[in-house]
Formats: C-alpha cells, sequence, structure tokens
C-alpha cells in the first residue's frame, strides 16, 4: 500500500480539487419561489424585455451629457443622471496586469460588458424624476477626506428628489443617501431598490475554476450563492433580514450593503432580463414601502462596495461581507491559514517568503503525523528486496505472492496502512490553503524575488514548477520502489505529469508545494537513515 502512497495521493488531492468544484458549482441554494407578492419586485422600465436594445445599444442610447465623471484615490466612476445609476468604475489601484500599470481593473461597465449597478425609488401614488442635475459634470476627492456629490430633481406633482453620494478616501464603499421631500398635499408611499445587474461571463483560467455570479447573504440564510444557470431557470424571491446583495468575480465583487443592519428587513429578488439577443442576470433588493405625509420627508439610506476582496477592508464594514472571498467548503481551515499567512506577511514584509514560513508552521504541526507516515514507508523500503524476491518466486501467482507478503508484514510487524492515515489527514489543510493562495487577492501581482514579480500568476520562467517535479522525483526514490512494473511507469511519468500541471498554477501556490516537499525530503532523508541502517 505504501508503495502506491503518492499515486494515492495525488489521485484523492485531484479528486477533493473535483468534489469542491463541483460543490462550488452546485450548492447554491434551491430556488425558492414564495408566496410574496410578484409587486414587491421593482417593475422598472429597465427590465421590460420587449423594450430593450442590444447592451451596446443601449450604451449608445446614454447620453454623454448626462454623465458625470468622480475621481477618488481608489475609484474613477461615471454616473448617470438620468436615473443616478453608476455605469461605470475603474480601481485605480489595481492594474489589469504589470505590464502596463495604466490599464486598471474595470468593473462596471455599461458600455462594453453590460455590468451597472442601480439604485432607486419606486412609488404606487407619484411619478419618479426622469433626470436628475448636478452642479458640476468633474468631482475629483484630491486632498480631503471625503468628497460629497448631490443630484437634485423635481416633479410636476411636488415632489423634491435629492441623492448624496459620498466619497472617502482610501475606500472602496459609497454611502448613497435619498432623500424626498414631499411637498404636495397628498401623501404617498415609497419605497428604495437596488439590482445589480450584468452579462455573464465565464472563469479566466479552465484549470482554476474561481466563482463568477451572484451571491446574498442574511440572518437565517448566511451566504449563499446563486449561478447564473439558476437565475436563468427560475425566479429567486426571499424575505431577508440584515442582509446584503452582490455580484461577485475572482479578486473583486460588488455589493449593496445596507447602511444599518439591525432589524434591515427587505425582499431579495433575481430575474433574468435581455438586453436585444443577450441575456443579463440580475439580482436586488427592494424596502417595504414607508408612507411620506405632506410636507415631511424620509432618508433612504444604503452603501455601495465596488473594489477588491481585502479581507482588511471589508471586514468591518457588515456581518458576512468577507465571506466574498470564496474559499468553498473548507473555510473552517481556510479562514484560519489566512489569518497566520497575514501575521507571517507582517513579519516578513512580502507575500513569498510568508508563504514559506507558513509552509514550516504547517509542517511542524504535522510533523508527528509525517513522522509516522515516513517511518512505515522506511520501514517497506528495507523490506524491498524481500519483496523482490517474493515476486520472484511466485512469478504470475499474485494470490500466493500477496498470501506470502502479508505473511512477511506480519512477521516483521509492519503495517501496510500505516503511511496512508497520516496523508489523508493532512490533505484537506493542502487544499484549503490552495484555496487561501487562489482567492486571496492580497497575492495578485505581490512580489516575491527576481523572476516572480506575481505570485499569482504562473511562473513565467517554469523554474518553481522544474524544481518542484524534481523534487516529486527524489521524493518518490526515498520511498520503497513498487513490485509492479505498471505501478513503475506511472510513478516515471508522475513527476512530469505534476510538473505539466503546476506550471499553469500560481507561483505562490508552488512555492508552498516545492517547500513542503523540501521539508518532506529532509524529514524523510533522517528517518530512512535511521531505520534502514538499524
Amino acid at each position: 500500500m505504501n508503495n502506491r502512497l503518492f499515486l494515492y495521493s495525488a489521485f484523492i488531492f485531484v479528486l477533493i480539487l473535483l468534489v469542491d468544484a463541483w460543490d462550488q458549482d452546485y450548492s447554491a441554494p434551491k430556488v425558492l419561489e414564495t408566496e410574496i407578492a410578484e409587486q414587491t419586485i421593482p417593475e422598472t422600465k429597465d427590465h421590460e424585455v420587449n423594450k430593450r436594445a442590444s447592451a451596446s445599444q443601449e450604451a449608445k442610447t446614454i447620453n454623454e451629457k448626462n454623465l458625470i465623471d468622480i475621481k477618488t484615490d481608489t475609484l474613477k466612476i461615471k454616473i448617470n443622471l438620468e436615473d443616478g445609476s453608476v455605469v461605470y468604475t475603474e480601481l485605480l489601484k489595481y492594474p489589469i496586469s504589470l505590464k502596463d500599470a495604466t490599464k486598471k481593473i474595470i468593473l462596471f461597465d455599461v458600455f462594453d460588458d453590460y455590468y451597472i449597478a442601480k439604485v432607486g425609488l419606486q412609488s404606487k401614488e407619484t411619478v419618479m424624476p426622469k433626470i436628475y442635475s448636478s452642479k458640476k459634470i468633474n468631482y475629483t476627492l484630491g486632498d480631503n477626506d471625503n468628497l460629497k456629490v448631490e443630484l437634485v430633481a423635481n416633479t410636476d406633482k411636488g415632489f423634491t428628489f435629492i441623492k448624496n453620494y459620498t466619497f472617502s478616501k482610501n475606500s472602496h464603499l459609497i454611502e448613497i443617501n435619498q432623500t424626498v421631500v414631499n411637498n404636495s398635499n397628498k401623501s404617498a408611499s415609497l419605497r428604495q431598490f437596488n439590482t445589480l445587474e450584468r452579462k455573464k461571463t465565464e472563469s479566466e483560467n479552465i484549470m482554476l475554476y474561481t466563482y463568477t455570479g451572484a451571491a446574498y447573504y442574511d440572518e437565517e440564510d448566511k451566504f449563499n450563492k446563486i449561478e447564473f444557470d439558476e437565475i436563468e431557470s427560475e425566479n429567486f424571491v426571499k424575505r431577508t433580514k440584515n442582509g446584503w446583495i452582490s455580484m461577485i468575480e475572482h479578486y473583486f465583487f460588488s455589493a449593496w450593503v445596507p447602511y444599518n443592519s439591525a432589524n434591515d428587513i427587505r425582499t431579495t429578488y433575481t430575474r433574468k432580463a435581455q438586453v436585444g439577443n443577450e441575456n443579463t442576470y440580475l439580482i436586488g433588493s427592494v424596502s417595504d414601502y414607508i408612507k411620506i405625509n405632506p410636507n415631511t420627508s424620509h432618508n433612504f439610506k444604503t452603501r455601495l462596495f465596488v473594489g477588491p476582496k481585502n479581507q482588511e477592508e471589508i471586514s468591518g464594514i457588515t456581518p458576512g461581507l468577507e465571506l466574498t472571498v470564496d474559499y468553498g467548503t473548507l473555510t473552517f481551515l481556510a479562514a484560519p491559514l489566512f489569518w497566520i499567512l497575514e501575521i507571517l506577511y507582517f513579519v516578513f514584509g512580502n507575500w513569498g517568503w510568508a508563504i514559506i514560513a507558513l509552509t514550516f508552521v504547517i509542517k511542524l504541526l504535522f510533523y508527528k503525523l509525517s513522522e509516522t507516515s515516513y517511518k512505515s514507508m522506511a520501514k517497506m523500503k528495507k523490506l524491498n528486496p524481500r519483496m523482490q524476491m517474493l515476486k520472484e518466486r511466485y512469478g504470475d501467482d499474485r494470490k500466493k505472492f500477496s498470501e506470502a507478503l502479508m505473511q512477511m508484514y506480519k512477521e516483521e510487524k509492519v503495517n501496510p496502512l500505516g503511511g496512508c492515515l497520516p496523508i489523508l489527514i493532512q490533505i484537506p489543510v493542502f487544499i484549503a490553503l490552495y484555496w487561501v493562495l487562489i482567492e486571496s487577492v492580497e497575492m495578485r501581482q505581490a512580489p516575491f524575488i527576481a523572476w516572480i514579480k506575481d505570485l499569482s500568476s504562473a511562473d513565467p520562467l517554469y523554474i518553481l514548477p522544474i524544481a518542484m517535479g524534481i523534487s516529486m522525483y527524489i521524493q518518490q526514490k526515498l520511498n520503497p520502489a513498487p513490485t509492479d512494473e505498471m505501478q513503475q511507469k506511472i510513478f516515471m511519468v508522475l513527476p512530469f505529469l505534476f510538473t505539466f500541471l503546476f506550471a499553469t498554477f500560481p507561483s505562490g501556490l508552488v512555492l508552498y508545494w516545492l517547500t513542503n516537499n523540501i521539508l518532506s525530503i529532509a524529514q524523510q532523508y533522517v528517518i530512512n537513515k535511521r531505520i534502514v541502517n538499524s
């Protein structure tokens, strides 16, 4: 059994990855069509399917004169004065690639990818304004800590609508305060709705699947993802408490977050829409109606986050927002691993050295388990000559060979399964760390040494994958050789297969695997010398 340990471990490693990816694909909650009345969802003209143009055509209908530009130290934003929607955002601190730092990550983009955030009001008794006005068309944060942008609109029904957007320094969070002033002689009921809508996109890397789609959070269900395919097949409607909605992708996300989560009751819903011949997918939330009497006013507050999954920034905004960093089913292991990794980063000031240090910590925690495994393999290696003799004696008679082999194990007090369990126990930790290194935006474009300028990208010179393959080959040589010729051939191929596979993986993950292999080789070499020479 120990002869096949690496083969089984590799198989189990890949199997767990596949199961975890399947879980992330299909673990979204069953879409519930509750008995909530349909009018709880805003019926806006934007979602009357037959009246919508294509994404590019709709973008062309947006009058450039109705767009205002806002620039802070973190964001570059365009807001449409027609409804106050956020139609474009650039993340100024996040270049698309290190080769060209001038091109930044773009999230909302009504012009090319049709990804948009809307916040508005709906009323049963009065019409909403068709366009807002702004004092300026360009706003800049500059050296200030905060920037306020005010949009104002009046209707012929005697209502004044004011939208205030507040931007803060070093933040990707936008506060939005909608004030309704009733100057008429009749009362009206209004409610606030928030939506995120985008076209479907696929994972950037087939080998490294990351989730792209909608998600929501509330006190009852906690964090749940809703796939685009789920949205397409059936509408989701649910009353939620103290929750938020979001659109997630690798490293970045957008979310509508309640201003004050205490007793915030909303209806969360999804809907498939259409822009010409292109499908779009929407997740939204709507508050309950509030009655506004004549000569009174009311404030509707909400917040929009559009930025990176930086845990230091998002963890304090609202409960559960840090779960957008999608570690999958092993979050309970991955979260503390990242916490330790972050501490090590503050010590070393470099994520690469922090990964190496974390590998030492993990190796130390599992030292006794690894020792048990390596001792078992060392004993098996010591018996390897006798195993070869048995194979020659019994030839193709597998039954007699197995019986003789088990008898030898019994006489030498060797458990052929002794090396497997310790390895199996460690595999979930390896998988959890895999997701930590894949999902953490802190690793994105983080340099290590010399040629490795980005730990989230593959090694451009393939030095780490090749070194990892060599270390795997050395580690195999320290193990007892398989007696079966087919197993021997498979073992010969494994280092090359893993080298090819890991050549596409982020260099941070390969660095961890290489460091772990080197430490394992050192530990196994010492144990082999001690037992084989005894």
